[in-house]
């Protein structure tokens, strides 16, 4: 939690329904969250500023395709859970909100107070990277192997769901 005093239930906070079919429909909300901040119309609804979100969502799929840090581990129970969900994480559905990340995972956590600029810019240094051709192959600490197509159904459908907290 970084951008509120109190923590937000987010599985009942309020959030934007999205659809990103591509990471060309990201960036169209990109420039929409960045219009709004220039506008000084931005707003969340979760725990976590417009940039901390944004950076969060950047690390996730950094770490698909650069390698997942040594300390991000899942213990066995939460693999074998995370792999009967695989095929409704990988669909590209909105994934659920309301999931407290354990602290071996602190990796993905954002840097606290990243500015909208900030985590607008590597947001977009790592989609550039995509549409460029770099590909998500690294085997996910929860989920396994898979592929990139499954990885960036999975990453999309983050992307939704944190990025409706954000409100333009």
């Amino acid at each position: 939690m970084h951008a509120t005093a109190t923590t937000i239930d987010t599985s009942k906070a309020p959030r934007r329904e999205l659809a990103f079919h591509c990471t060309g429909c990201l960036r169209e909300d990109l420039a929409k969250i960045e219009a709004a901040d220039r506008a000084g119309t931005l707003r969340v609804t979760g725990n976590w500023t417009a940039g901390e979100n944004l950076d969060h969502l950047a690390k996730a799929i950094e770490f698909s395709i650069d390698g997942f840090p040594p300390e991000v581990r899942v213990a066995w129970p939460m693999r074998m859970m995370a792999r009967l969900m695989k095929g409704r994480m990988t669909s590209g559905k909105t994934l659920p909100a309301g999931f407290k990340m354990p602290k071996e995972s602190a990796a993905f956590m954002p840097t606290p107070a990243t500015s909208t600029a900030d985590g607008l810019a590597r947001m977009r240094r790592v989609l550039d990277r995509i549409d460029s051709g770099a590909r998500c192959t690294h085997a996910s600490p929860a989920f396994g192997a898979m592929t990139h197509d499954e990885w960036m159904r999975l990453h999309l459908g983050h992307a939704q769901l944190h990025l409706g907290f954000v409100q333009v």
